[in-house]
C-alpha cells in the first residue's frame, strides 16, 4: 500500500506534463501567423523563445496559484475523514518547503518543456506563415 501515493503522484505529473506540452504546442500551431508578425517586425528566434518560456511559465504558474491552496484544502479535508474513522489526531501537517520545491520544479520542468514548441516556432519562416491559411 505504500506505492499507491507515490505512483499515483508520478502518474499525475507525467499527465500534467503531457498536457502542458500539448498546450503549448498547439499553441504554437495556432498563433504561427502572430509568431510570424512579432518576427517581421523585429523579434529575433531568441525573442520568439522567450515569449512561448513566458507563456509556459504564465500557463505554469496560474496552474499552481489555483492548484496548491486546492490541493491542500481538499488534502485536509480528506485526512480529517479518515483520522476520524480511525480514531487517530486529525491535525494535519503541511511540508512547506516540500510544497515550495515542488512549485519550483513545476515552473522548471513546464519551461523545459516549452524548448520545444520554441524552437518551433523560431524556425518558422515570416513568409510562409504569412502567406498559407
Amino acid at each position: 500500500m505504500n506505492w499507491l501515493p507515490r505512483t499515483l503522484a508520478v502518474l499525475l505529473t507525467v499527465l500534467a506534463l503531457l498536457a502542458v506540452g500539448h498546450a503549448l504546442v498547439t499553441s504554437v500551431r495556432r498563433r504561427r501567423r502572430e509568431l510570424a508578425v512579432l518576427k517581421t517586425l523585429g523579434f529575433d528566434r531568441a525573442q520568439i523563445g522567450a515569449t512561448v518560456a513566458w507563456q509556459a511559465s504564465t500557463l505554469a504558474t496560474v496552474g499552481l496559484v489555483v492548484g496548491i491552496p486546492v490541493g491542500l484544502l481538499a488534502g485536509h479535508l480528506v485526512w480529517r475523514q479518515a483520522a476520524d474513522g480511525l480514531g487517530v489526531s486529525t491535525t494535519a501537517v503541511t511540508p512547506t518547503l516540500a510544497v515550495l520545491i515542488t512549485a519550483a520544479c513545476a515552473l522548471a520542468a513546464a519551461n523545459l518543456i516549452a524548448f520545444f514548441p520554441a524552437r518551433a516556432a523560431a524556425r518558422t519562416r515570416p513568409g510562409v506563415a504569412l502567406r498559407s491559411e
